[in-house]
């Protein structure tokens, strides 16, 4: 059986189970991964691939 440990948020950097994961707007290529924190917060992110910023 194996155990989500979740994903660190591109945003903040904490290690979340409750986020988000979507590929960037922009380029289509660069995972954005945010927590649910960060979104709430509207805290910006940059695409790691492009560097597109989004709220």
């Amino acid at each position: 059986m194996s155990e989500n440990k979740g994903k660190v948020c591109i945003s903040c950097g904490r290690l979340s189970t409750e986020y988000v994961e979507f590929k960037c707007p922009s380029c289509m290529q660069g995972a954005i991964i945010r927590d649910r924190i960060c979104r709430e917060r509207h805290t910006r992110y940059r695409c790691p691939n492009c560097g597109t910023e989004g709220p």
